[in-house]
């Protein structure tokens, strides 16, 4: 199987966990948003996002190390092995001694039982990240999605069932332990390999040389996914981080499914490619190609936001809906900024991605410190700019590293956003004539408004774009789809 096909037959498993994954958790996570008052979920919250971000650390430098390695070898993964098991004791360490505390103590006393009850999460995590490691290397991203949809799905029941049960915020604690319990022991059994007593200190310095900058740049980049969030619950209260999580709940599914599935296979993908040039192409292809696809879904998600909060979470909710219209226009660039990373990584140049990352981190808490004191609203514009101010510095970057002049990169980029605010602007004209009309029919209304003006400022005045979808996805789609393309592509004139 080519590289196309692989990355193809990847990203679609990928997607399919991830879409399956957050699906479960989110429809958790309404049942419990609907029992529970916004300070109750700040508390659940500010424990998940800790945990959230030491798991993201623990898998950002030694599953890498493992793709990236030309050659398996089982001395260098038992090295890893033994070196993660100790990464993860050193966070439940410092968490223990210095986050409760501070949580206490600046946040609220009632979220310390919470976040200790989910320490052991991270040495579950840490057990099985170069076991992870060694499936994606190998391309087995389809056990990798068999496992998170089986885990999800049983986490899912359980959170609902303990949910229903009136444990209130600990069903949110229950569905994380199980889940994350299911999932390190289906890895540990899929990936077939199990390290031996042996630890090389050469191999682990090699290790490290490596993944210190990326786990300080996935560190780094963590708390720009999460600082604001942050800084909204230690200046505001936790009232006010459940109402700011509420809002981007459901553009964290988005992200998860048509986001982070091409961030976890590109590596493997820019790795095997071993001329400079195939790199930047096919990243530039990538970006092309998702961001005909990625960009309007999240600016379609901006228009019809605020009727969903209210339908799907409450009236309660209804201040979310605003700060998720911010959010979901912020999230679009999200997908240069995991390309980029990720061809950087594929060069080599992880220092590179640690000083990028470090960038947007001070440029987001600066934002935030200075306007989350104002609200809300404000906190969500400190996300949407800080997340465009990554993607432009990112390109840049990428310009200074591959050579690609900035007007490729500005063609191969700029269509989609231009062709995706034109359709934001006129849903938004559409949605205000329908303000009488129940929120189920606006919703679908302005949906409906969306996709069909995308699809006629593609086929008129953005062409070469859909011709260059509809090509890529040729290249890479399953024979059983591929004649569907061809009538699309036959019904679109594009010869």
């Amino acid at each position: 199987m080519g590289l196309k096909q692989q990355l193809g037959n990847s990203t679609a498993w990928m997607s399919l966990a991830a879409s399956s994954m957050s699906i479960v958790s989110f429809l958790v996570f309404i049942i419990i948003s609907r029992i529970l008052s916004p300070s109750e979920i700040g508390l659940a919250v500010f424990a998940i996002l800790v945990v959230e971000a030491g798991k993201v650390i623990l898998n950002g430098g030694i599953s890498q190390a493992i793709v990236k390695r030309e050659d398996w070898s089982q001395v260098y993964a038992s090295t890893c092995f033994f070196l993660n098991i100790v990464y993860a004791l050193v966070f439940i360490a410092l968490i223990w001694l210095f986050g409760i505390p501070v949580t206490e103590h600046f946040y609220d006393p009632a979220a310390a039982p919470i976040l200790q009850a989910m320490l052991i999460i991270f040495l579950l995590e840490g057990i099985k990240v170069v076991h992870e490691g060694k499936l994606r290397r190998e391309f087995s991203f389809k056990a990798i999605a068999l496992r998170s949809i089986s885990a999800s799905f049983i986490s899912g029941v359980t959170g609902v069932l303990m949910a229903l049960q009136g444990y209130g915020v600990w069903s949110l604690v229950g569905q994380q332990l199980s889940g994350q319990i299911l999932v390190t022991v289906i890895t540990l059994v899929s990936a077939r390999w199990w390290p031996s007593f042996t630890f090389s200190w050469s191999e682990a310095k090699s290790a490290m040389r490596f993944s210190s900058p990326l786990m300080l740049a996935q560190l780094i980049n963590t708390l720009c996914n999460s600082v604001l969030e942050f800084i909204v619950g230690f200046l505001l209260g936790p009232a006010a981080l459940g109402t700011y999580r509420i809002g981007g709940r459901a553009l964290f599914i988005l992200q998860d499914i048509i986001v982070r599935p091409l961030e976890q296979t590109a590596l493997p993908a820019f790795a095997r490619l071993q001329d400079v040039t195939a790199r930047a192409n096919s990243c530039l292809r990538i970006m092309r190609m998702s961001s005909f696809i990625i960009v309007p879904i999240f600016f379609g998600t901006a228009a019809i936001a605020p009727e969903f909060i209210v339908l799907v979470f409450g009236d309660k909710w209804r201040a979310s809906g605003e700060l998720m219209s911010l959010i979901a226009i912020g999230s679009a660039p999200l997908l240069i900024r995991f390309q980029v990373n990720a061809v950087l990584t594929a060069q080599g140049h992880t220092l590179w991605v640690l000083a990028t990352t470090l960038c947007l981190l001070l440029v987001t808490m600066l934002l935030g410190y200075f306007w989350v004191q104002k609200g809300l609203t404000f906190a969500a514009l400190a996300y949407l700019v800080s997340m465009y101010f990554s993607a432009l510095l990112g390109l840049v970057i990428f310009q200074y590293h591959f050579g690609c002049s900035y007007t490729v990169i500005m063609k191969t980029i700029f269509p989609s956003y231009i062709a995706s605010a034109t359709m934001l602007g006129i849903c938004l004209v559409v949605k205000s004539h329908l303000r009488d009309w129940p929120l189920t029919i606006q919703i679908l209304s302005t949906a409906a408004t969306g996709a069909f003006s995308y699809l006629i400022l593609s086929l008129l005045v953005f062409r070469p774009e859909a011709k260059n979808f509809l090509q890529e996805a040729l290249s890479i789609a399953p024979a059983k789809i591929s004649p569907h393309l061809l009538r699309i592509q036959q019904w679109c004139r594009f010869h």
